[in-house]
């Protein structure tokens, strides 16, 4: 391969953008005491009675936060304390009344979403732009790396650079076999050393309706993100809130997304789920700040 012209992107490579910073309460969760305590409800419902440091992990939300709903259902004699120890309110051990079964079976009939609290609509669009590809910078070698492995022509190698970074959709054409779903996973793979991981959430909220961005069989967590379910001293400081990031987002490589002919118009919009009442985002939307 000859640089015929690597003036066009002979700049230095970026680091992975910053990861979201921890809400500090119920307000910057960009969540409603309504919704919380409403998911807080359908936890207990399905998975009975928790300790209250089990409820913000399960949520992955600040306990200062969950304390708030926590409160709130108490005092509405929603919920019940069976029982704590002398270290506070986050060791209680936290279980619906009896009346409030059937609340809780109401609010999962409505939305049978539960697990980590998704994020405000608003915060998913400033990190996506924030990790956007344009951010990406590069030099001739690093891009030349990935692509070590295919015979490309100097003509088509020297524009590579340019449309991958330009924040455009480049279309790759021709006929089966001559190597567009190889060079798509080179542009992945480039991304992914140039640009570094990025953050998903593991759903967004738009317009009172929960849609799931993150999927495990289509993205790979980073094997640096921190486990706070196994990991005694992230869990403490996700209690506390320091030094960690928002465990409503999961750290993953850019996603490498393939599809072929079995590729329909309706695969590009959400998909709901008349059972369960929530969305789950199209693949494109999968594929932010990755190859698709």
């Amino acid at each position: 391969m000859n640089f015929q012209n690597p003036s066009e992107f002979d700049i230095n490579t970026t680091q992975a953008p910053d990861a979201p910073a921890p809400p500090e309460s119920l307000k910057e969760a960009g969540l409603t005491m309504a919704f919380l305590s409403d998911l807080i409800l359908k936890a207990l419902y399905t998975r009975g009675a928790m300790i209250g440091r089990d409820m913000a992990q399960f949520l992955c939300l600040p306990f200062k936060v969950v304390r708030e709903s926590l409160k709130f259902l108490k005092d509405e004699k929603q919920i019940e304390i069976m029982g704590g120890d002398l270290v506070g309110e986050v060791s209680y051990r936290f279980s619906l009344t009896d009346l409030e079964r059937v609340r809780a079976k109401e609010a999962m009939e409505m939305c049978a979403y539960t697990g980590p609290a998704p994020v405000p609509l608003e915060d998913y669009v400033e990190q996506t732009y924030r990790q956007a590809v344009t951010g990406i910078r590069v030099t001739p070698d690093a891009l030349a790396a990935p692509f070590s492995h295919l015979i490309i022509k100097d003509d088509m190698f020297n524009a590579l650079g340019p449309a991958i970074v330009s924040g455009r959709s480049v279309f790759i054409y021709g006929p089966p076999g001559n190597g567009k779903t190889a060079m798509a996973r080179s542009i992945g793979e480039f991304m992914n050393q140039a640009g570094g991981a990025i953050y998903v959430p593991y759903a967004f909220m738009a317009e009172g309706s929960v849609i799931t961005v993150y999927d495990p069989s289509l993205h790979q967590a980073d094997e640096n993100q921190e486990n706070s379910f196994i990991d005694p001293e992230s869990s403490v400081r996700r209690l506390l809130n320091t030094g960690v990031a928002d465990p409503r987002w999961v750290r993953i490589r850019r996603p490498v997304i393939i599809t072929g002919g079995e590729l329909t118009l309706d695969m590009l919009d959400l998909k709901y789920n008349a059972e369960s009442k929530f969305y789950q985002a199209p693949i494109h939307f999968k594929a932010n700040a990755g190859c698709s």
